[in-house]
């Protein structure tokens, strides 16, 4: 296979960077992974690495995680979320190179009325969210190559949430999920998917990537046993906090009118999950 060009994924060793490496791989493309020995607090040494490497595709999936931003930890998060982004951005201009920012449903309020899209003005309420947001204006004001993608509730299989429920299921036990927070469960699959269908078509600017509809975690958690062959009720203790409830809805309107037909979050689970060979 051909390569399609180089692709320098930051922060290779968390959770989406991993996926992302490997998605883009099978993808054809050829991969530069850089994390914690490369900071993206330092920009001379990004640029230089860029300057070495020459990717024509960054993707910065480097970032201070939502449950450890907090206002004790926020100078950080800051630092890392929005500097970090604004940094890698500079980067990827010293080579005329797309950078891919990974955003977040946070820059929203966690308490949302109706379904938001590319179209509605951000406001974040906690110390991640506005990290967050202001790393996707630190992008935008650094390059005009740019994709920045806002998600929620990505979820793959080998670890986090999904992984957990499974492994209770599995051991016999059961685990607690909450019934009051509500947001469109999206796969790694369709999210690494779209972006490379808007990368091959040259697109810029901000998009949402998600599954259709809304669902509790309560209602994800037990879709997953379900689909796995386990009864929900005998796995899933439901638990509520009204201090911690949240609606956060995303809507994809700019795939929308692109054309793009967006699977719902049960159709997307499924063939996740049988792209897994976790299906009973």
């Amino acid at each position: 296979m051909t390569s399609k060009g180089i692709v320098w994924v930051t922060g290779c060793r968390g959770f989406l960077g991993g996926e992302m490496v490997e998605r883009f791989e099978r993808a054809g493309y050829n991969v530069v992974g850089t994390d914690v020995e490369l900071s993206v607090c330092e920009p001379e040494r990004l640029e230089a690495f860029a300057e070495e490497v020459q990717p024509s595709i960054v993707v910065n999936c480097a970032g201070i995680r939502r449950e450890a931003t907090t206002l004790s930890t926020r100078v950080k998060a800051y630092e890392v979320n929005a500097l970090g982004a604004r940094n890698v951005a500079l980067a990827a201009n010293t080579v005329g190179a797309t950078i891919v920012q990974v955003s977040s449903d946070d820059v929203y309020s966690a308490k949302l009325d109706e379904p938001v899209n590319e179209f509605d003005s951000p406001e974040p309420d906690t110390p991640y969210g506005k990290s967050k947001r202001a790393g996707e204006m630190m992008v935008r004001n650094t390059t005009n190559d740019h994709i920045i993608v806002r998600s929620s509730w990505l979820y793959h299989a080998s670890s986090g949430r999904m992984k957990a429920i499974l492994d209770a299921a599995r051991e016999g036990g059961t685990i607690e999920v909450r019934t009051d927070q509500f947001a469109a469960p999206t796969s790694v699959s369709l999210y690494a998917d779209l972006i490379f269908r808007a990368l091959d078509k040259g697109a810029t600017g901000t998009f949402h990537i998600v599954s259709r509809g809304r669902a509790s975690r309560y209602d994800f958690a037990a879709k997953i046993l379900e689909y796995a062959g386990y009864d929900p009720e005998k796995v899933l203790i439901p638990v509520e906090d009204p201090r911690t409830a949240e609606n956060i809805v995303l809507e994809s309107m700019l795939l929308d009118i692109a054309g793009i037909e967006l699977p719902t979050w049960e159709d997307d689970l499924k063939a996740y999950m049988e792209e897994q060979g976790l299906l009973a």
